[in-house]
């Protein structure tokens, strides 16, 4: 799934994007607030969608190769998220829903 599609659908507003970044792919979706839990995955292409609106997610967004992260409920993104998402080039974004309907848009597009 490209990623333009998938920022239509949560009506995402865009906050960093590292060049390039509407051609990043996303096979599988992790919804999570406990990053203990992101750190275990072990998927590629992966997009993290999270309520946790501290550095620590994009920290471990990086640690596991997530390429893309949607910060949901229309949580404040610090300075430091910002900054850390363009150290690591992980594309970042915010939409006002929740992560239940986040996760609940984004499983109707990705159906095959």
């Amino acid at each position: 799934m490209d990623l333009i599609r998938i920022a239509d659908t949560l009506e995402a507003e865009l906050i960093y994007a590292p060049k390039g970044w509407e051609q990043i792919n996303v096979e599988t979706v992790f919804a999570s607030d406990l990053m203990s839990d992101v750190l275990m995955s072990d998927r590629d292409e992966l997009l993290l969608v999270t309520s946790l609106s501290t550095e620590q997610s994009i920290r471990s967004a990086g640690i596991v190769g997530c390429e893309t992260v949607v910060i949901a409920n229309s949580k404040t993104v610090t300075e430091g998220m910002i900054e850390l998402a363009k150290d690591q080039e992980i594309a970042l974004f915010g939409t006002r829903y929740p992560k239940y309907e986040s996760c609940v848009r984004l499983g109707r597009i990705m159906e095959p």
